[in-house]
């Protein structure tokens, strides 16, 4: 019958319709019968090929059983001889075989059974028991051959028609005796001057029962052969019959699925035959297609977030969390291969008066514009790196003396930043200031060799910009006026000029708030309100963050406490924290001394740099112990991949505001956030998007289930103080009281 999805839905005049089904009939069978002929054609190939080998494997593994029957027999009938004639010798090849017996008479004579006591009919008869199989022992004339030495008939070799003394020497195959051929090994024996005295033979069968197997196989081949000829006339033709229509639409489908178009779901899935398991098959085939499409993207967006870990954004040089990973690899050569290398920090000069004036694109240009120009400048072994805002990094790889060959490409960084710039068609010039550490000579630690450029870049500054300066010993700052000074961040924390902030996050479902993150400010005697990417970074450099850190979780327990309604808070913890051993206490005495509830904390970790599993494991396996939240921050850059969410106990994850900035200008973000999204949904995660500030962002959020994200941004509040905090959530409640 003709399957009805075939049918067009259009009107088709009768007359039209007939000629239309005639036309398909007659082409219908035409192919029918050739692709019956075919394939009964190729069957018959094939199993006559597959007889013809089968038959061919059968007589090689039968003919090799027989030489080593033989061989064996031969070996048990030379056995059984020397121990009974024990005046005779044997001779052996390079296998262990025995190829001849030497006597110095006849077995069969007369002096011989007087010597022995054995008649060779009772030798014969004994061999023949441990053979199963006939034995017989012959004589050799010259004139007759061989003859048996009880019946005295001439025995000849079947197989050796051409060579009348094979039996002269060791034999295995087909011999005549009696009128019956039977396979057999054969001994020749000799006399010690090596004329030929006669021959042991011994049998393992009659050649009929040997190839009764081959004859009963060829029968059975035959038989089966006509009866899987007939099978297939029946068969094929209704097989060709079912399978014409549904064929096309599955190789169709098939097709598509080659080309990756993986939408239309397989046809003939209900059918209860072979066409039905088959379509079955390629559905599955299909699914896993789509399965595998979405493991490429995920992989894709993996390779994209392995990237942007370790990338600027903007300036597309390697960030902070690069240079970290590659100082610490070039330390780690210079302990075990020598390999000495140069640390130069760059600041643009009178970069902020440009930004402010001509806005932030222009001031992007620049940026852009002097990455250009430093990575022009690199020879092999050398990177530049964006450490934030206007500071860039060199490590330079030392081929000889590390003073001249820093000093020159200095200069040479000095020269290409002073060249006047175009950006937006403004022309304007600026300078730099570097600051030179130099390994092994001004430190063998990351923190050291970043400090002392660091004190250099500061003389530099203080000598009119525009110039560079290698750190000496002495070189001091003025704690005023650098924040790198660790006395200065210290002398905060006592003097309580840190105090925190913080911006609520809100259910995209029903605009509740779910809770607070805490965000440190630092309220600078000399430089006023300062943001945490002014501080942060240095303290984890400088080995401060521990202790700011210690001051931030115990401050934000302590509000988080005397909140009238029971919010969440969430405290950024660093991964220098977390390997310090008393992170543990730290949080479990700010809880214990706030009274606040454990399910209320949530520690949010950075990916910023890469966690040491050995070590940051444990450590939140510890912290999950105590009831605490832990939150993968900035998800999506950084080291806060994929893998992440399988290793360590995240409860929540945070996308990162670089992902969620570019929703409303860029496609590709949007599917990878949307990956993201229901990767980790599917995990079974809280989730919260970072950095919302524009309602098109607020709507595609929302649009990828709004009842199960969260979100934090200015497009819903700023970060406020904690009376402010706690104003709204008064509020809040005496709203829901009434």
């Amino acid at each position: 019958m003709v399957d009805k999805e075939l049918i067009q839905h259009e009107v088709v005049p009768p007359c039209k319709k007939d000629s239309n089904l005639r036309g398909k009939y007659h082409w219908y069978h035409s192919i029918t019968g050739k692709v019956a002929i075919y394939l009964m054609l190729g069957i018959l190939i094939a199993y006559g090929v597959g007889s013809g080998a089968g038959l061919f494997e059968v007589n090689r593994i039968s003919h090799e059983q027989w030489f080593k029957q033989a061989s064996t027999n031969s070996q048990i009938t030379s056995y059984i001889i020397r121990n009974i004639y024990t005046s005779v010798t044997v001779k052996s090849n390079h296998e262990g075989q025995v190829i001849s017996i030497e006597s110095e008479r006849p077995l069969c004579d007369d002096e011989t059974v007087i010597q022995t006591g054995f008649d060779p009919a009772d030798m014969l008869t004994l061999v023949s028991t441990q053979t199963h199989n006939p034995t017989w022992l012959l004589l050799y004339d010259k004139i007759k051959g061989f003859t048996d030495t009880r019946t005295a008939q001439k025995i000849t070799a079947v197989d050796n028609t051409a060579n009348g003394a094979a039996l002269e020497e060791y034999y295995r195959g087909f011999v005549s005796i009696g009128g019956k051929e039977y396979f057999v090994g054969s001994i020749p024996i000799v006399n010690p001057s090596g004329e030929l005295l006669g021959a042991v033979v011994s049998s393992i069968g009659e050649r009929s029962a040997l190839f009764a197997t081959h004859n009963q196989l060829l029968r059975n081949t035959l038989l089966m052969l006509i009866l899987i000829l007939g099978i297939t006339v029946v068969v094929v033709n209704w097989l060709v019959r079912n399978l014409f229509l549904p064929v096309p639409r599955l190789v169709q489908a098939v097709t598509l699925i080659a080309d990756e178009q993986t939408d239309q779901v397989t046809p003939f899935q209900n059918q209860e035959d072979e066409i039905g398991e088959l379509a079955k098959a390629i559905e599955k085939l299909r699914v896993a297609m789509v399965d595998r499409g979405y493991l490429q993207r995920m992989q894709e967006m993996a390779q994209k977030m392995e990237y942007m870990a370790h990338h600027d954004s903007l300036t597309l040089l390697p960030n902070r969390v690069a240079y970290r990973n590659s100082i610490d690899d070039r330390l780690l050569r210079l302990r075990t291969e020598g390999c000495i290398f140069t640390l130069l920090l760059i600041d643009l000069d009178n970069f902020k008066p440009v930004n402010d004036t001509y806005g932030h694109v222009v001031g992007d240009e620049l940026l852009v514009e002097s990455a250009i120009r430093l990575t022009n400048l690199l020879n092999d072994g050398d990177m530049a790196f964006r450490l934030g805002g206007d500071e860039f990094a060199i490590l330079q790889r030392v081929n000889k003396d590390s003073i001249p060959e820093a000093e020159a490409l200095a200069r040479r960084v000095l020269e290409a930043l002073s060249q006047p710039f175009i950006c937006s068609g403004h022309t304007f010039s600026i300078s730099c200031s570097i600051g030179i550490s130099c390994a092994p000579r001004h430190g063998n630690t990351r923190e050291d060799l970043f400090t002392h450029a660091d004190l250099a870049l500061y003389t530099s500054k203080s000598f009119g910009r525009n110039c560079f300066h290698f750190y000496s010993h002495g070189m001091t700052m003025n704690p005023s006026n650098n924040l790198l000074f660790s006395q200065e961040i210290e002398d905060g924390i006592r003097n309580n000029e840190f105090f925190l902030h913080y911006q609520k996050i809100i259910s995209l479902g029903n605009y509740d708030i779910e809770g607070y993150e805490a965000l440190v400010r630092w309220q600078h005697p000399t430089r006023g309100l300062l943001q945490p990417h002014h501080f942060i970074s240095v303290s984890e450099d400088i080995g401060l963050i521990t202790r700011l850190g210690e001051w931030l979780i115990r401050s934000a327990c302590m509000d988080a406490a005397n909140w009238p309604t029971a919010k969440t808070v969430a405290v950024n913890v660093s991964p220098h924290q977390l390997r310090s051993p008393r992170i543990l206490d730290i949080i479990r005495n700010a809880l214990q001394d706030s009274g606040l509830d454990p399910a209320r904390l949530e520690i949010e970790i950075t990916g910023s740099e890469q966690l040491d599993r050995e070590i940051i494991l444990p450590a939140l396996n510890a912290i999950q112990a105590l009831g605490v939240g832990i939150v993968l921050d900035e998800f999506g850059t950084g080291f806060a991949t994929l893998d992440y969410l399988i290793i360590f106990p995240f409860s929540h994850i945070k996308i990162a505001r670089s992902l969620i900035d570019v929703l409303d200008k860029c496609e590709d973000s949007q599917v990878l956030v949307g990956m993201l999204v229901h990767y980790a949904l599917q995990r079974g995660l809280k989730v919260t998007a970072k950095g919302v500030e524009t309602q098109q962002q607020y709507e595609f959020l929302a649009s990828l289930g709004g009842e199960e994200i969260t979100a934090q941004g200015y497009y819903f509040s700023r970060a406020v103080e904690n009376a402010s905090v706690v104003a709204e959530l008064e509020k809040m409640e005496s709203t829901c009281n009434l």
